[in-house]
């Protein structure tokens, strides 16, 4: 079910017209009984009852200029009589309404949405895709409670919100009246997406996608898993240069292979009205239990506590064995661990991506993977560098040991994440999940003579974690859009005081002459998590930002919120970090911070406000 509401302030004008008989020096009574819902979770219905005495006069009296400048913004607020024809068509699922508004762009606007009189026309909480053409605009509605219904006439308001260059949105309503008719096949136009910050070539964007995907390499997500192919490496360092060159390609194949499937479902799921972006997976709480116990498994592999003997098994065949499918294997490992990093040159090149044609959109994702891959590649094609690694031995042995602890690392943060999304309980039954596992471990590895028991409970312990993993999911839905709340995302405390995002708020702030900083972070974000407790956490920050009367807000986007993605969107980025810092006039424009932040460049665009 979906209302239409107002939040903050907000009038409602109203024409009151004094009685006929009314003559000066008498009063008249004004009565006013309202009603209304003050709606989050649920609605709860208010009223009240109001009067007041108004004095007759025989010539206007002074008005306060507060109140009428208030009256004269709410009237300019109406939406206004359509200049434009408009009609609609469809069929029993779906509404067409052409409004001939030659002239519009679609860059211009950041959303485009069609308010229906009639309560049930249309389901209001459905995404109505826009496409603009020379002849108008066409939205495709989807139909409410009315559908299998002939289609009839439709009105409502029609409201174009453009987004302004110092990053306001202005919007406009329209009063439309939509008669049954043909409406025009969209052809030769352009379908509405969100502008990008950043305005950049196709060239350009997939430049920055490489080098974006390379310096991914050095970000802490990935390291876990680099160590383990600089372990194969080193085992391939004596052998012929056929098996490095194969494990080297193996290793590309798989990090291209596993970007360009995360690059497809995204795409499709957006095409489809998700509102998500980069590192969308991370935002279930069961991809993310299940991410943790594959990190546990690996861990418990390089460990020793058990050995699957197949010629690529799930660790030692990456790290102690190698060969074409574990390296393969390892590549689509790095790009799902990587997901929570966003490195520099990422950005812009991701939000470009996704309001580009597929085609297009893929090859900046695939630029992404090949930057990525590109060092372990070249050091595979050069025989040179493989000949200095050092021979093997028994420290490889060590290494590989020690190497479970960084998977365990990563197991435990994933576990965290998990308590930050889904809450207590969901972390409980990720911890059996994990001990289930390590049990079936230990049972496959000491099950020496009777391997048929052991891999019985090895698959009895895997079937257990499976079950738990709706655990997380049931109670991350239960506590859908309290994450913001009850979790803001950020390692230890901080001492700078933040509000729960609002785009609302940074009208607001502005309008009073109050500067605002967003934090756009997530509990999964490495990225995030690196920059809040290095440059966002200290006192000199939370002292500067006092000192400037600085509104700071931070959105949490560990579990999915369209208001924030439409937020990131509308800097054509897709995904987090974000910071963004608005000086106190309205009209100047924001200012983008760095995706990897240091206290004194935070400190310097605090100064220079």
């Amino acid at each position: 079910m979906a209302n239409y509401g107002y939040e903050g302030e907000f009038v409602l004008p109203v024409t009151l017209t004094a009685p006929a008989d009314a003559r000066p020096g008498e009063t008249v009574p004004v009565l006013a009984q309202a009603s209304w819902l003050v709606c989050e979770n649920i609605c709860v219905p208010e009223e009240v009852e109001l009067s007041m005495v108004l004095p007759v006069q025989a010539a206007p009296g002074s008005v306060d200029p507060r109140w009428s400048r208030l009256f004269e913004t709410a009237a300019q607020a109406q939406p206004r009589p359509s200049p434009w024809a408009a009609k609609v068509d469809g069929d029993a699922e779906r509404l067409r309404l052409f409004v001939a508004a030659t002239g519009l762009e679609a860059g211009r606007f950041s959303d485009v949405f069609f308010y229906a009189d009639d309560g049930n026309a249309v389901q209001h909480a459905a995404r109505q895709p826009a496409h603009f053409s020379p002849d108008g605009l066409t939205l495709d509605v989807q139909r409410g409670i009315d559908r299998g219904k002939p289609v009839a006439a439709l009105s409502g308001v029609l409201v174009l919100s453009e987004k302004l260059d110092d990053g306001m949105i202005a919007r406009q309503a329209f009063a439309i009246a939509a008669a049954p008719g043909m409406v025009p096949t969209v052809a030769g136009g352009t379908a509405m997406a969100l502008p990008a910050a950043v305005d950049i070539s196709a060239w350009e964007a997939v430049l920055l996608a490489m080098l974006g995907g390379l310096i991914l390499n050095i970000m802490p997500c990935v390291f876990p898993i680099l160590f383990m192919k600089a372990l194969a490496f080193a085992r391939l360092g004596q052998a012929e240069r056929g098996a490095v060159r194969r494990e080297g390609l193996a290793y590309t194949a798989g990090v291209l292979a596993t970007f360009a499937a995360l690059a497809a479902a995204l795409l499709i799921l957006r095409a489809g009205g998700a509102a998500i972006g980069w590192g969308y997976q991370l935002q279930s709480p069961a991809v993310v239990l299940a991410l943790a116990y594959l990190m546990a498994l690996i861990g418990f592999n390089l460990a020793g506590l058990f050995e699957i003997r197949l010629s690529a098994n799930l660790g030692g065949g990456l790290a102690g064995r190698g060969g074409s499918a574990g390296a393969f294997f390892t590549g689509a490992l790095a790009v799902l661990v990587a997901t929570p990093c966003t490195a520099p040159f990422m950005g812009a090149a991701l939000g470009f991506a996704l309001t580009a044609s597929a085609p297009l959109a893929l090859a900046v994702f695939l630029a992404l993977g090949f930057g990525m891959a590109l060092p372990f590649l070249l050091f595979s094609l050069a025989p040179g560098l493989a000949r200095l690694l050092p021979r093997p031995g028994a420290w490889m042995t060590t290494l590989r040991q020690a190497l479970a602890f960084p998977m365990f690392a990563t197991a435990a943060w994933l576990i965290w994440v998990l308590a930050q999304q889904a809450g207590p309980d969901a972390m409980l039954a990720g911890l059996f999940g994990m001990l289930l596992l390590g049990f079936g471990a230990w049972a496959l590895g000491h099950a020496e003579r009777r391997v048929w028991i052991g891999r019985g409970i090895a698959m009895l312990a895997v079937i257990g974690a499976l079950l738990l993993l709706r655990v997380p999911q049931e109670a991350g839905g239960a506590q859908a859009g309290s994450v913001s709340d009850k979790a803001m995302p950020g390692p230890g405390r901080s001492a700078v005081q933040w509000t729960a995002f609002d785009a609302a708020r940074i009208a607001e702030a502005r309008g009073k002459g109050q500067p605002v900083l967003v934090n756009m972070t997530a509990a999964w974000c490495v990225t995030c998590l690196v920059n809040e407790g290095a440059a966002l956490s200290s006192e000199a920050v939370a002292a500067r930002l006092r000192e400037r009367g600085v509104l700071a807000l931070k959105g949490d986007w560990t579990r999915r919120d369209p208001a924030i993605t439409r937020y990131l969107g509308s800097y054509g980025r897709s995904g987090v970090p974000l910071y963004v810092l608005y000086p106190a006039d309205p009209a100047a424009k924001p200012v983008l911070l760095p995706q990897l932040l240091t206290e004194s460049i935070v400190l310097d665009a605090l100064n220079k406000l």
